[in-house]
């Protein structure tokens, strides 16, 4: 399920905490999502459809510019490129509802032959959803955390009002009957978030107390500095608006296509 907009909040603020980075360092281990070859990084197949927005859609200007600073900052302080899978900037999105990946999409999807028909069961389900009039979502970007297998921006929201935008798109989304007969469904709740970089090696001791420690001096300089979750959001955070979100498809991590036909709706 997802979070209600009170434990939503204290969650965000809660990552950017500096016992919270040592705790999620320590437990770090490789994605697999990335190999190493004479040439470079190779992305492995990862396929799959996900309903995202990307930040080079939206009204985002200087954003990824941003946020490709802080990637480089993080790799000035852990210089561990065979480690360090950095994303390109055209990769950065939020997923707004996951749809089917790896073995669930090709058994559900690929295998049965149902790629070209897939696009138009998300347009039905767009239209099954309430029509809203285009406007602005922002969501704050208050700091970067680190997963199970990753780093990336986290994001807030400055009202109840705009984070259940984003949750009624879900509700109505999952809840559709003719996706749910495709095993699509929610399987974890929403977190804002916009993946900066993969770890792909198996850190020891020393780097994953660089790794927290670098994370959360990153964090002290963040632009307007990191906010109590019951004090008013600071406006001058970096923001990404996401107004708009829609279906893309992708093979790796790395890339996130979107056809003509692909459907799109206003949040």
């Amino acid at each position: 399920m997802d979070l209600s907009y009170k434990d939503y909040m204290g969650r965000q603020f809660r990552e950017l905490e500096e016992d919270r980075l040592q705790e999620r360092a320590l437990a770090l281990r490789p994605s697999g999502n990335y190999k190493r070859n004479g040439a470079g990084w190779v992305p492995q197949s990862y396929p799959g459809f996900a309903v995202i927005s990307m930040i080079d859609e939206n009204e985002n200007n200087g954003l990824s510019a941003m946020l490709k600073s802080v990637q480089m900052e993080l790799l000035e302080q852990c210089p561990w490129e065979d480690a360090l899978y950095l994303l390109p900037a055209d990769s950065f999105h939020q997923t707004v509802a996951n749809n089917l990946s790896e073995e669930r999409f090709l058994q559900q999807i690929q295998r049965p032959g149902l790629e070209p028909v897939y696009p138009d069961l998300v347009a039905r389900a767009f239209t099954r959803l309430p029509s809203l009039p285009p406007r602005v979502l922002p969501m704050r970007l208050i700091g970067v955390s680190i997963f199970g297998t990753a780093l990336g921006a986290l994001g807030v929201f400055d009202s109840q009002a705009e984070y259940r935008r984003i949750l009624d798109f879900r509700a109505g989304f999952y809840a559709d009957a003719h996706l749910s007969a495709l095993d699509i469904r929610m399987t974890r709740p929403f977190i804002g978030h916009i993946t900066l970089a993969y770890i792909e090696a198996d850190l020891d001791a020393t780097q994953r107390e660089a790794l927290a420690a670098a994370v959360y001096r990153i964090n002290r300089r963040w632009p307007a500095g990191s906010r109590d979750p019951s004090a008013p959001i600071e406006q001058a955070l970096p923001t990404f608006n996401l107004p708009l979100t829609g279906l893309r498809r992708y093979h790796h991590l790395s890339a996130f296509h979107r056809e003509e036909d692909y459907p799109r709706y206003h949040l």
